[in-house]
């Protein structure tokens, strides 16, 4: 499977208005890096969204006269069996049919493709030659907007989010979240891998198997595909949604090939629900049928969904963002990838940079795997390598002779383009890692003759599995440092050898990722949420094996899972929490990381750790919460008469009264600094925007991030709410 990342620009259109929609979404997020980012920009012209002017099941609040709300009461979730949602949902079918009509008699060729009503309130469409235009002429269309195709981009890290207490206060890791239904929007699930086997007793729920009954057990109790393919199945093929499945919910005391002790998901007792978006061997999935995934994912009562998966972030108006927001309205925790295009601002995809979902960045692991490239070139006789994927992996020792790729072209270094003959023949090619894909460089070397390729880092970081798929010779990463080692020996000791199998190893833990994404969104809101970790994440493939992946894919799950803990403590201690109350939990409980792969200074910065990594020990038992558990005040102006205002919520969950102590920097005031909330109870406080910068005559500028952090002490306990404003110099 290859796992590059094309981001595709969507544009819609709003009757009289250009707006952007997130169209089509890829897999992100593995560890095999492609190393080609952005490198498309086309749409699929043949499919299109419309959307009608009344909220979804999900969100509607009662607004139009003779309707009562169907958005579910704080900690409940949306029922659409109840007499308000069949009521409504006649309504907005209502509206789907009379445009149908007019679809019908106006534009015959055009056919819905899909129909939405609780999570969205649209149609999705095969254009066959109308144009948005045409479309958006019918009864009760507000926005429409093209769907464009996008292709694809547990050892022990559980005990980096502090599982432990959690485990034990629900009775034991085995059966840690049972009865909580986690939906996986991805490739699928192999439901006979061995790390996904229910726990002995386990009993599928009332109203289950959903779906393709032959692919459910009563642990995997979802089966559904979404594509226009009526040949293709729920079954799992590319691994990974059935790796991101493991971390989710992983059965304890598992055992695996390289792992030192016994695997473990973070919620092991959970159900999961394969819904499969890129069956088969398909590499693009669709923003329509992404959107349709998470609205039959909230009909099947799913509690959490994971989405490791982004696309292209957007100004104003986003399919998903509103989709997933939709999802989180119906009481639905949803955890969401940030994305791995980091370093750098505005990096964060879609739907992850959608403001009721828990976005997640990416740390390391305690522990990586990792081969060794052995050779007298070496200043230290070996260096750590890290190998390909399928194609590119090495399967057995290595030993040969190595040459340099930029001997036979011209000086260049990173063999994105061909050489003539094989200069290469019987040898190692040593390239160096950037502007082209892995791929790329090891089908040029094994072009020019090369038996195996060994690719150097072009930046300080530590060595990367590689996206090699379809490559059909092996090759491993070294670090930068060794990499100019191995370029400098003279020709009697340019010998390696590297070896076989991987080795389990020691890592530096908590280390904010080097691809990891930084806010903040496209509309000044903050973005990530939380870190998790990301980085040699070892978990479950298809046909039983397992493999180590990196990426905020690996992350976004160490997320639903722990969504799911704490949605199962909250029902046992009748804490009535819903999707609201989880991320504060998580967000105002997570502490800094201990630095960055990048070793950024500034790496404890909410835009790009969020609130930071979590701790399931501390936000199972939170001293506080807040809501909203992050502020984003958008965009302020440097002069003018305007106060920027938002009002938190600090909630009180403990047993007694409790006095909170308020501080924050010089960037915000606060309307109380000190105050005494009774148990259960809560008070607000008013946060103002204090520092507005200074304005001179004529100037223009980069945006300014004020962002920090709100804390908030007691005797119980202490938390922090993260914040951003951004002032724009250019108003």
């Amino acid at each position: 499977m290859n796992f590059l990342r094309r981001l595709k620009h969507i544009v819609g259109i709003s009757l009289a208005l250009v707006l952007l929609f997130a169209a089509a979404i890829p897999i992100q997020a593995v560890v095999k890096y492609d190393d080609q980012i952005n490198t498309t920009t086309d749409q699929n012209s043949d499919y299109a969204f419309i959307q009608f002017g009344d909220a979804p099941i999900a969100s509607f609040e009662g607004t139009i006269k003779g309707y009562d709300p169907t958005k579910p009461q704080k900690g409940k979730k949306l029922d659409l069996n109840s007499p308000a949602a069949n009521k409504y949902g006649n309504r907005l079918q209502a509206q789907r049919e009379n445009y149908k009509k007019w679809l019908a008699k106006q534009l015959p060729q055009v056919k819905v493709v899909t129909e939405y009503a609780v999570t969205y309130n649209g149609l999705g469409l095969k254009l066959n030659g109308a144009s948005l235009k045409d479309v958006s002429q019918g009864p009760g269309v507000v926005q429409v907007g093209y769907s464009g195709d996008y292709r694809k981009a547990m050892s022990t890290s559980t005990g980096l989010i502090n599982a432990g207490p959690i485990w034990n206060a629900l009775g034991g890791q085995a059966n840690a979240g049972a009865g909580i239904k986690v939906g996986v929007i991805d490739s699928g699930i192999d439901q006979k891998h061995p790390f996904l086997q229910p726990n002995e007793g386990m009993k599928v729920p009332e109203g289950f198997p959903k779906g393709d009954a032959n692919l459910t057990t009563a642990k995997v109790i979802v089966a559904k595909v979404f594509t226009q393919n009526p040949k293709l199945t729920a079954q799992a093929v590319g691994s990974h949604g059935t790796h991101v499945s493991g971390t989710i919910a992983g059965k304890a005391g598992t055992t695996a090939p390289m792992a030192k002790g016994p695997l473990s998901g973070v919620a092991p007792g959970a159900y999961l629900g394969n819904y499969n978006v890129f069956p088969g061997d398909v590499e693009n999935a669709s923003s329509l049928f992404i959107a349709k995934a998470v609205e039959e994912a909230v009909k099947d009562g799913m509690d959490v969904l994971n989405l490791s998966l982004g696309g292209t972030p957007h100004k104003g108006a986003d399919l998903l963002d509103m989709t997933v927001n939709a999802a989180v309205d119906a009481g639905v925790v949803v955890a969401i990838s940030a994305g791995n295009e980091g370093p750098g601002n505005y990096t964060v995809g879609s739907p992850g940079t959608a403001d009721k979902v828990i976005t997640v960045a990416a740390t390391t692991n305690s522990h990586s795997f990792a081969m060794f490239l052995e050779s007298d070139a070496l200043v230290e006789g070996q260096t750590i390598a890290t190998t390909g994927s399928q194609g590119g992996e090495v399967k057995q020792e290595i030993t040969g002779n190595y040459a340099l790729w930029s001997d036979y072209s011209g000086g260049d270094k990173q063999a994105c383009s061909a050489i003539s003959g094989k200069p290469l023949e019987d040898k190692l090619a040593l390239i160096q890692r950037g502007n082209c894909t892995f791929a790329e460089k090891i089908n040029n070397a094994e072009a020019a003759g090369a038996i195996g390729v060994i690719i150097y880092n072009n930046t300080d970081a530590d060595p990367i599995p590689m996206a090699t798929d379809g490559v059909k010779i092996p090759a491993v990463m070294v670090s930068k440092a060794a990499g100019q080692q191995l370029a400098s020996a003279e020709e009697g000791k340019r010998k390696v050898t590297i070896t076989y199998p991987p080795t389990e190893i020691q890592a530096t833990p908590n280390l904010l990722a080097d691809f990891s994404s930084w806010g903040p969104t496209p509309n000044y809101t903050l973005k990530p949420d939380v870190a998790a970790p990301g980085v040699n994440i070892y978990s479950s493939v298809v046909g039983g094996g397992f493999e180590v992946y990196q990426g905020t894919s690996m992350a976004a799950p160490h997320v639903a899972g722990a969504a799911a803990l704490l949605l199962k403590i909250s029902q046992e201690n009748g804490l009535g929490w819903g999707p609201a109350e989880v991320k504060a939990a998580l967000m105002g409980t997570a502490h800094n990381v201990d630095g960055s792969v990048l070793k950024d200074e500034d790496v404890n910065n909410p835009l790009k750790i969020g609130a930071g990594i979590i701790d399931l020990g501390r936000a199972m038992n939170p001293s506080a919460l807040a809501l909203p558990s992050s502020l984003s005040f958008g965009l302020v102006r440097p002069v003018g008469n305007q106060t920027y205002q938002m009002t938190l919520t600090l909630v009180n969950p403990t047993a007694s009264a409790v006095t909170y102590t308020l501080s924050t920097d010089a960037d915000l005031s606060l309307s109380k600094s000190e105050v005494k909330v009774p148990s259960k109870g809560s008070t607000e406080i008013t946060v103002t925007v204090q520092n507005r910068g200074t304005k001179l005559s004529g100037q223009q500028g980069t945006p300014d991030f004020k962002r920090g952090y709100i804390n908030v002490t007691s005797d119980k306990g202490n938390i922090r709410v993260p914040y951003l404003y951004v002032i724009d110099y250019n108003r």
